[in-house]
């Protein structure tokens, strides 16, 4: 996903890919006429209509920009089908829909870890587009921030959704992503660090801690996922771990920036073909050394939103889970 087209085509994401947030910036794409609309909490029974609002904002994000779109297979949707359950079931008051004479018409879902808030996912079917839907959805989820003293939203280079966050609140930062075929010249030899498992749980939990909250549940439900590989370095003065999978890292935590890099340079090594790593703001230069000595190509993409906390620095956002 080198442009907005090809972020368009993550309609199929699970909890082991990123789910970065999108207003489905493009009004096209949509047919028939716009109804009026409400908002109600999302339950199970909506996870598909969900997945064929996220489907069809995608689609026309795909249109607008020109690009090809890949549809997603059966066991991403599957996988997609699971994680947007999750979100009810673990994180029920931050799950919303907009419905319109019974249909699923747009979708937020945000996670709370303590005192953390993010916002996971913002999508709007083209077709009720600029009518308030996406400003009313977001008012919903920030309803589960109550409380948080730390906020955190990751959006797409839509204007719209951009100029939301930023008057909700939070500071912005551009983000910048990068993306193709590494060099493999490049990965050092001997890199520190070794395959990690369900038993490493407790070092993920160990190394959140410094930034004041855990991911490891999150990790845990990436690892059911089948797809997703975890690599730690837990020897040495610095602590860290990256869940990957074989064209992106999904998220990455470290205790200093040295230990980062080595994370993701094992990611590196361990990668199929083309990459992308996204999400990464002007905070995290160490991650850029690396991407670029790995000849990847950089553009900016979207903003990374926060309040309350600076940027992470040793540290790769999940779209879903930050």
């Amino acid at each position: 996903m080198t442009s907005e087209g090809r972020a368009a085509g993550r309609a199929g994401w699970t909890a082991c890919q990123h789910g970065a947030m999108e207003d489905a910036a493009s009004p096209g794409g949509a047919t028939g006429d716009a109804g009026p609309w409400e908002l109600r909490s999302m339950t199970l029974a909506d996870v598909d209509a969900v997945i064929a609002v996220v489907d069809a904002a995608a689609a026309a994000q795909a249109e607008a920009g020109g690009h090809p779109r890949t549809p997603p297979t059966d066991a991403q949707v599957e996988a997609s089908r699971d994680g947007h359950a999750r979100f009810v079931q673990r994180d029920g008051p931050g799950a919303w829909v907009a419905v319109s004479r019974g249909q699923v018409v747009g979708v937020a879902e945000a996670v709370r870890r303590g005192s953390f808030w993010g916002l996971s996912m913002l999508f709007v079917h083209p077709a009720f587009q600029s009518r308030g839907v996406g400003g009313g959805l977001l008012e919903a989820a920030l309803g589960y921030a109550a409380g948080a003293t730390q906020r955190m939203i990751q959006s797409s280079q839509d204007p719209r959704a951009m100029r939301r966050y930023f008057l909700a609140g939070l500071a912005m930062h551009p983000t910048a992503q990068l993306g193709g075929k590494p060099d493999r010249r490049s990965i050092p030899p001997g890199l520190p660090g070794r395959e990690g498992d369900e038993a490493d749980l407790a070092l993920v939990a160990e190394v959140e801690s410094q930034v004041g909250r855990s991911r490891a549940d999150d990790v845990a439900f990436g690892l059911t996922d089948g797809r997703c590989h975890l690599d730690v370095v837990d020897s040495g003065p610095g602590r860290g771990w990256v869940l990957w999978r074989p064209d992106r890292p999904v998220m990455l935590g470290a205790t200093d920036e040295q230990t980062a890099a080595v994370l993701l340079w094992r990611f590196i090594a361990g990668s199929e073909g083309e990459i992308l790593v996204h999400g990464l703001t002007a905070a995290q230069q160490w991650a850029f050394g690396v991407l670029h000595q790995a000849r990847l190509t950089a553009e900016i993409h979207g903003s990374l939103f926060v309040d309350g906390m600076a940027v992470p620095v040793p540290w790769i956002p999940s779209g879903w889970y930050f």
